[in-house]
């Protein structure tokens, strides 16, 4: 966790440092610009599957239900890009919206449902480095972050007219701390100005449980699978907006 504060720091630090074009000599170009895309990740939930299939809870249903890909979306901001003639370094940060919905019928009264949605919702701060390949692709090297996850899990029963009849919530007792790693391309359409960025990487969650407002917990406190023990390849595309400083 200390390391985690020392690299947020750093992050924050940079932005103001004052640099210009040329100021670190060898060609160096200082960047800075907000970025916007789509985005997937996969994960691993024993602990939601466990729950969501079991005979005793859900005894009204004969389908099964399992969580393992999140689709979504990732607002960002590249801090700053220090771009020299043979390399470049990046300190960003963003917010990614991402969920998982399922639905299935519910036996117990006709024509209604349970809906299920998992949201990973998560901040990340973090640092690439790369090479230019040719004068509009660069090679991102190697991406790393911190990520501070805000997870929660939602339950819907839902009647024929596609009416609310009752939902539960539960949620996480703290922020979860993660990372992901990854590397990736971008295609500069409009040099130092506007690019496309594509990431694939590696992420490297845990999540114990999930805990409503009325002290019920998935999976049980009896149970030793946890709710999400894993993450898994994720990717990203982008577009940045960039400006020199």
């Amino acid at each position: 966790m200390k390391n985690s504060v020392k690299i947020i720091l750093i992050i924050l630090i940079l932005p103001f440092i004052k640099t210009g074009a040329q100021t670190f000599g060898f060609g160096c170009l200082g960047l800075s610009g907000f970025y916007a895309g789509v985005t997937q990740q996969y994960y691993d939930t024993p602990g939601l599957t466990e729950y969501l299939n079991s005979p005793i809870l859900f005894s009204n249903s004969s389908s099964t239900i399992e969580f393992k890909r999140g689709t979504g979306y990732r607002v960002g901001a590249n801090l700053f890009r220090a771009k020299f003639d043979f390399l470049f370094l990046t300190a960003k940060g963003y917010y990614q919206f991402l969920k998982e919905t399922h639905e299935r019928e519910n036996n117990l009264v006709d024509n209604s449902k349970d809906k299920f949605e998992l949201s990973m919702n998560h901040w990340g701060v973090g640092l690439d480095f790369g090479v230019p390949l040719f004068s509009i692709l660069d090679w991102k090297v190697v991406e790393g972050a911190v990520t501070f996850y805000n997870s929660d899990f939602t339950e819907e029963n839902i009647d024929e007219n596609g009416e609310q009849v009752s939902e539960k919530k539960y949620s996480l007792d703290k922020t979860k701390l993660g990372y992901y790693v990854g590397s990736g391309l971008i295609l500069h359409l409009v040099p130092d100005y506007i690019s496309v960025e594509a990431t694939a990487g590696f992420n490297f969650i845990d999540i114990e449980r999930f805990t409503s407002k009325d002290g019920l917990s998935i999976p049980a406190l009896s149970s030793t699978s946890k709710a999400v023990n894993k993450g898994g390849f994720s990717a990203t595309v982008q577009l940045n907006v960039g400006f020199p400083l």
